[in-house]
């Protein structure tokens, strides 16, 4: 994709060693240059079952999206994020309402706009936005959740409620900001030491597969979604550059990214297969005559 020469951005997802599907999303958005529109990333980890929580991700980022993007210029950043993040919960609870399968669906929603020399933060949930400024790494975000003794959410984007409260921040840039945008299943995995030393390290693509390889090491029990949106020129200045952004869930080097559930092969096609031809083996020998009984008991002796 083109992005901005104000920004460098790199993303990594990855359902992990435990789940069967991946329910984090997120979003890149960059417009074309002279435009005056913002550079839009988000991060968001649904709940509600395999088809709801993946389906709860992506609608809530799309639309928030949408309404960045579309809203009327004149209109106040502050005013514009309350409005997507409100539009991401009236649709996603429509949709919740309108499909019995996605009933009670929900999603974090953590997202960044980077509009003028200033980055916006609209945040709901446990997805995290961090920014690394200075070789300090501070976390922007404030979690809406209790950890123990099971994770709950206290705020979400839908889950039965139309409505949803949602955190802004507001950061004026500095030339060599790092934005991370990271799904539970990666900074609870990570211990804080460890990903202070990952985050300062190499470009926004190593960054993300870095801290994602990270969270599989250390046993990948969740989903686990890494962005990283770096400002290079806080004025939005420099010609547009193309980022090769995967478009799957192992990028970089292959041998390093085990196989994800979700993208494994089933193995029951093929134990029916074996099922079906011993009994059609079976049956044929009876077909011509032959006692199976005795023929097995002939070759095994």
């Amino acid at each position: 994709m083109n992005v901005p020469g104000s920004i460098d951005v790199g993303s990594a997802t990855h359902t992990g060693h435990v789940r069967a599907n991946n329910e984090d999303d997120f979003l890149v958005v960059a417009p074309p240059p002279d435009t005056g529109l913002p550079f839009v990333a988000g991060i968001a980890d649904g709940m509600g079952g395999a088809a709801g929580g993946a389906e709860a991700s992506r609608l809530g980022l799309r639309t928030v999206g949408v309404v960045l993007l579309d809203a009327d210029a004149a209109t106040p950043p502050k005013e514009r994020m309350a409005a997507g993040f409100a539009a991401a919960a009236a649709r996603v609870h429509q949709e919740s309402a309108n499909v019995p399968a996605l009933r009670g669906m929900g999603t974090t929603l953590s997202v960044l706009c980077v509009a003028h020399g200033v980055a916006r933060i609209g945040h709901v949930g446990d997805t995290r936005i961090y920014l690394v400024r200075d070789g300090v790494c501070e976390q922007l975000t404030r979690d809406h959740a209790v950890r123990h003794p099971d994770n709950l959410l206290t705020r979400c984007v839908g889950g039965g409620s139309p409505a949803c409260e949602v955190d802004q921040v507001e950061v004026p840039l500095r030339r060599g900001d790092r934005f991370l945008l990271v799904s539970d299943g990666v900074w609870s995995a990570i211990p804080p030491d460890s990903f202070a030393r990952l985050v300062g390290k190499g470009g926004p693509q190593a960054t993300a597969e870095a801290l994602v390889a990270q969270a599989l090491a250390a046993g990948g029990t969740d989903n686990a979604t890494a962005v990283v949106v770096d400002v290079v020129d806080p004025a939005g200045g420099g010609a547009g550059r193309s980022v090769d952004l995967p478009r799957d869930e192992r990028p970089g080097a292959r041998a390093m990214w085990p196989r994800p559930m979700s993208l494994r092969p089933p193995v029951w096609p093929w134990l029916v297969f074996a099922a079906a031809a011993g009994l059609l083996g079976i049956a044929i020998a009876r077909w011509c005559g032959v006692d199976v009984r005795a023929w097995m008991h002939g070759v095994g002796s």
